[in-house]
């Protein structure tokens, strides 16, 4: 005799890409992954627990490669995936570090009143950067078209230090195509040497141009508008990054 199947409800939602996709919350086998991962606190062994994580719940549901996806989307996926498995809203602590005349001694301290902010999951949207495009045009005839970097990338390169050659590389990686009046050149068709050449002749101002290209992608994040109660200090808390919404 076997045990009974318990149901498990299924979820559509459209990603920052425009990509939808189905997915299931996370179980108790999920649940025992990401929190090992959050006691590590190391971003590899996080971003590696996220992904199985999400080949459980949306991958093998929907069908898709969680490492060909946008980092942005992944974020935006976790935040959905928290919502619909534990709850929408997720409690944040903020401790003032703002400094403050003690009143017996007549020094300055730290305030350090903690305060709690309630968020809500589902209210976060995507932030796109003023002025992004993925089409930067370097001269009047030569321009690029940039592709958002893979989860599957990020990943390689979530350590500290990392060599200016793999940042160098990753960077190339997100170029899809290079065009001037006359065609239109796919990266994926060329060597990665005639690539890494292209961008070896690019002056400080161009390469400014494809940074902000990566500055002003769709980020998932909240601002706080933070008052202390105790010393009235106000300051705008910017929170974002998956450590920092999965509670």
């Amino acid at each position: 005799m076997s045990l009974p199947k318990l149901p498990t409800p299924l979820y559509d939602v459209v990603c920052p890409s425009g990509l939808k996709v189905s997915f299931r919350p996370f179980l108790v086998k999920e649940e025992k992954l990401l929190m090992i991962a959050m006691q590590s606190d190391e971003t590899p062994t996080i971003l590696n627990s996220a992904k199985m994580v999400l080949e459980n719940c949306v991958g093998s549901v929907s069908g898709i490669d969680i490492d060909k996806l946008p980092l942005f989307d992944v974020e935006f996926l976790f935040l959905n995936l928290r919502a619909r498995s534990i709850g929408e809203v997720v409690p944040l602590k903020y401790k003032c570090n703002q400094n403050v005349i003690d009143a017996n001694t007549g020094e300055p301290v730290v305030c350090g009143t903690v305060s709690e902010y309630a968020v809500n999951l589902l209210d976060i949207k995507p932030v796109f950067g003023a002025g992004h495009s993925k089409h930067i045009q370097l001269t009047p005839d030569v321009g690029i078209t940039l592709r958002y970097p893979t989860f599957k990338s990020f990943r390689g390169i979530a350590k500290k230090d990392l060599p200016a050659d793999e940042a160098f590389a990753f960077v190339i990686e997100c170029i899809e195509s290079i065009h001037d009046a006359d065609q239109v050149v796919f990266t994926k068709d060329v060597t990665p040497e005639e690539v890494s050449a292209f961008v070896d002749d690019m002056n400080k101002r161009q390469v400014e141009m494809m940074d902000a290209f990566f500055d002003t992608m769709p980020k998932i994040e909240k601002v706080i508008q933070f008052k202390c109660p105790k010393c009235l200090y106000e300051e705008a808390i910017v929170v974002k990054g998956l450590e920092n919404f999965f509670v």
